[in-house]
């Protein structure tokens, strides 16, 4: 699911970036100033940039509406998309998993009176570090 979902929406963006580029750009000038550079990335290593971005924070959304707008061939996009999404949903998957199977490991081996003091402490420690911003933004 994870697979079919990223790729899908990756190709509607795409051509939305397709054929709405240059209007979703005018309207964010802060993305606007980073569309030349990014397809100058593009035409250089664009396999490579389609297949890591997805893995990017923070570009995830708008670069498929940049790689749309630069003139990258569908077919090509779809290839190295699907590759990616592939590998995207491998190493996510696989980290929820190896990290859940760490939490069940160290759980099953806590004290339920340590767990309750630890939940106490980030307890009081949230409270202090709120009640200190408080206190230094007057």
């Amino acid at each position: 699911m994870a697979v079919v979902g990223g790729f899908l929406s990756d190709q509607i963006l795409f051509y939305l970036g397709r054929r709405y580029g240059t209007r979703v750009f005018a309207r964010f000038p802060g993305l606007a100033a980073r569309v030349p550079r990014v397809q100058g990335l593009l035409r250089r290593w664009d396999a490579f940039a389609i297949v890591l971005v997805r893995f990017l924070y923070g570009l995830r959304i708008a670069a498929p509406i940049m790689i749309g707008s630069s003139g990258i061939s569908p077919w090509r996009l779809a290839l190295f998309d699907l590759v990616g999404a592939l590998l995207w949903a491998l190493v996510v998957t696989s980290l929820g998993y190896f990290a859940g199977e760490a939490v069940q490991y160290w759980v099953a081996r806590l004290d339920l009176r340590v767990v309750l003091g630890l939940m106490a402490l980030a307890l009081v420690a949230g409270t202090l570090w709120k009640v200190l911003r408080v206190w230094r933004s007057r």
